[in-house]
Order: structure tokens, then C-alpha cells, then sequence
């Protein structure tokens, strides 16, 4: 193979690299002040520890920490805000891979968003 045939080969990998990093770095769309969790995974917001379970296509149950009394939880769906732990918290993004009972709920990703 030429020169030029190695030339075209290399510039097709560079472009095939960077669009797959492009698609895997997109983040939806969400409100500034979202809090980003990952299936189990905590995450610290103003004094509380939260993580998301129980992932569906448009629902998680969120569940709170304060380090003092027993964790607490409350199911949330896009667009509906509740109550954990005496604050309030919406849901305005899930992701999953798979839909319906095939939901991989530890590939889930939501957003939640702190009210005031």
C-alpha cells in the first residue's frame, strides 16, 4: 500500500476517534444546578449523601443521607418533584439502556435538580 492509501487509512481512524469520543462526552440537556448521579454511585449535595436506584425509563427512587437518622427515599418522576429528608428534589433526566422490565439499571444515569 502507497503512501497516500496509509494517509487516507489514518485520517479515517482520527475522524472515526473523535466522533465516537464526541457521542460518549454529550451530556443532555438539563438546568443549570442539575446534580448528576450514576447508579450507586453517592454523591454529596448541601449536607446530604444521594444516590439513585431502581432505575426506569423515566423514574428512579432516590434515596438520602444525613449521617444521623436512617436513610429515607422517595420514588421520583420526570416532572414531579419530591420530598426526601425535608428537601425537594425533581427529576428532569434518566438515562438507561434497554426499556420496559429490560431496563440495565446499573448503566443509569439521572439528573436531579435541587428546589428551593
Amino acid at each position: 500500500m502507497g503512501r497516500g492509501g496509509r494517509a487516507v487509512r489514518a485520517a479515517l481512524v482520527v475522524a472515526v476517534v473523535a466522533l465516537l469520543a464526541a457521542c460518549g462526552a454529550q451530556e443532555p440537556d438539563v438546568p443549570e444546578g442539575a446534580v448528576h448521579l450514576k447508579a450507586g454511585e453517592p454523591v454529596e449535595v448541601d449536607g446530604l449523601t444521594l444516590t439513585a436506584a431502581n432505575f426506569g425509563e423515566d423514574s428512579i427512587s432516590l434515596i438520602a443521607s444525613d449521617g444521623k437518622d436512617f436513610d429515607d427515599a422517595v420514588d421520583l418522576i420526570i416532572g414531579r418533584p419530591g420530598e426526601v429528608k425535608g428537601r425537594s428534589f425533581e427529576l428532569v433526566e434518566v438515562q438507561v439502556e434497554g426499556t420496559g422490565d429490560d431496563v440495565v439499571e446499573e448503566s443509569g444515569e439521572a439528573w436531579v435538580l435541587p428546589a428551593e
